[in-house]
């Protein structure tokens, strides 16, 4: 947990670069298909639960944090009312 501490500290200065952001979700899209085509080797029966677990976990903490991206905004706000809030 230390060397990821320190690696997060040693990008400080770059998080303040208008290109961050960018490399950052393209570093995140990258892992993401490496990890999807991981999952692939495993049987579909197993695969698509562990992916639809993730969303809906992904989907109820921005719910329940209301930290959702700006575009999903109209989204959530129609599927708060029926979920709990962290509030």
């Amino acid at each position: 947990m230390l060397y990821v501490e320190r690696f997060i500290k040693s990008l400080q200065p770059l998080s303040q670069e208008p290109w961050f952001p960018w490399a950052a979700g393209f570093i995140g899209l990258i892992f993401v298909w490496s990890l999807y085509s991981s999952l692939k080797s495993l049987p579909k029966l197993v695969m698509y639960p562990l992916i639809g677990a993730t969303c809906i976990i992904l989907c109820m903490s921005w719910v329940g944090n209301r930290n959702e991206p700006a575009l999903l905004t109209p989204i959530v706000d129609f599927i708060e009312p029926w979920l709990p809030a962290a509030r």
